[in-house]
């Protein structure tokens, strides 16, 4: 059965694999960055203005 995957559709599973990865990335970083302005964290190590 793996022999009949082609390779396009390993490209294609592996792409959308990064994709799902930074979208979950992206969602976890929002909230925990607003959180962390909330706190005056980021303003403390200089990266908000």
């Amino acid at each position: 059965m793996a022999d009949e995957i082609s390779f396009g559709n390993k490209l294609m599973v592996g792409f959308l694999r990064v994709m799902v990865f930074v979208l979950i990335v992206i969602l976890i970083a929002i909230p925990v960055l607003i959180a962390l302005d909330l706190l005056g964290v980021l303003e403390a190590i200089g990266l908000s203005s």
